[in-house]
C-alpha cells in the first residue's frame, strides 16, 4: 500500500495541474474565438471542446481524492468513489478527442471553411452578430476579408471600420479607405485552430495516460486490500503457567474445623 499511495500522490499532483491548465486554457480560447461560431460552419465541432472542460473539472476531485485515499480508515468505498470519477473524466476527454476529429478534419479542408466565411461575410450587413464577430475576427487576426480585404466590395461599397483596426462609433468610424492589414483571414483563422486542435489533443491525451495510471493503481489497492482482509491470521498458541508447592511460595494454611459436641 505505501508504494501505491506514492504513486496516487504523484498522479494527484499531475492531475490538479493538467486538469487546471486545460480546463482553464480551453475555457478562456473558446471565449476569445467565439466569433467562428458565427463566421464559419464549426460550431458543432468547437462545442465539443466543452467536453474537455468538463473532464479537466471531474480531475479536481480526483486528485482530491488520491492524496486521502491510501491513508482513510474507509479506503475501499473512497477508491471505488476515486475509480467512478476517473473513468467518468477518461470516458469524457476520450469522447472529446473523438469529437475533435471533425474540426481537424475541416482545418485541413480550408474550401469548407472559405465557403462558409464567404457565406457569413454576405450577411454582415443583415445580422449584428455576424458583424460583430467579423469586426472581432479582423481586429483579433489583424486582417481583412477572407482572401484579401477585396472581398468586401463585393457586398458593401466600403470597408468595415475593423480593416483600420477600429470599431464603429458613429458615422464616422463606419469608414475605412485604406485597410491596415491587406491579408485575408482564411490563412490566420486555419492556422489559429490548427494550434488550437495540437495543442487541445496533445494535453488531453497526456492527462488520459495519467487517469490510466490512476486507475490501474486504483484498482491494485483495492484487490490488494480485499486480500488482505480476507487473509486468515493464523492462531496464537496458548500458554498457560502453573504454579506448583516449593516453588517459593508458602503452602496454604489448613482449615481449622471445630468438634461438634455428642
Amino acid at each position: 500500500m505505501r508504494s501505491s499511495g506514492l504513486v496516487l500522490f504523484t498522479c494527484a499532483g499531475l492531475l490538479l495541474s493538467g486538469g487546471a491548465i486545460l480546463g482553464g486554457s480551453t475555457s478562456w480560447t473558446l471565449l476569445r474565438i467565439s466569433y467562428y461560431f458565427w463566421t464559419t460552419d464549426l460550431g458543432v465541432e468547437l462545442s465539443a471542446s466543452v467536453l474537455f472542460v468538463v473532464g479537466a473539472l471531474l480531475c479536481l476531485p480526483a486528485c482530491w481524492l488520491c492524496t486521502i485515499v491510501p491513508y482513510h480508515p474507509r479506503a475501499l468505498s473512497l477508491m471505488a468513489t476515486l475509480m467512478t470519477l476517473v473513468t467518468v473524466a477518461m470516458l469524457m476527454l476520450s469522447l472529446g478527442l473523438s469529437s475533435i476529429s471533425g474540426l481537424s478534419r475541416a482545418v485541413r479542408d480550408p474550401a469548407a471553411v472559405n465557403t462558409s466565411m464567404l457565406r457569413a461575410m454576405s450577411r454582415d450587413a443583415l445580422d449584428p452578430a455576424v458583424k460583430n464577430a467579423f469586426a472581432a475576427m479582423q481586429m483579433e487576426l489583424r486582417c481583412c476579408g477572407v482572401h484579401s480585404y477585396t472581398d468586401w466590395y463585393q457586398h458593401r461599397r466600403s470597408l468595415p471600420p475593423a480593416c483600420c483596426n477600429r470599431i464603429w462609433n458613429g458615422k464616422r468610424g463606419d469608414k475605412c479607405d485604406v485597410p491596415q492589414h491587406g491579408q485575408g483571414c482564411l490563412k490566420p483563422a486555419l492556422s489559429e485552430l490548427r494550434n488550437y486542435v495540437n495543442a487541445l489533443c496533445a494535453l488531453a491525451s497526456a492527462i488520459v495516460v495519467v487517469l490510466g495510471v490512476t486507475l490501474f493503481t486504483a484498482a491494485y489497492s483495492v484487490v490488494c486490500g480485499v486480500v488482505e482482509r480476507a487473509e486468515p491470521r493464523k492462531p496464537q498458541p496458548l500458554r498457560i503457567s502453573c504454579l506448583a508447592h516449593g516453588a517459593g511460595l508458602a503452602p496454604p494454611a489448613p482449615l481449622y474445623v471445630p468438634p461438634h459436641p455428642i
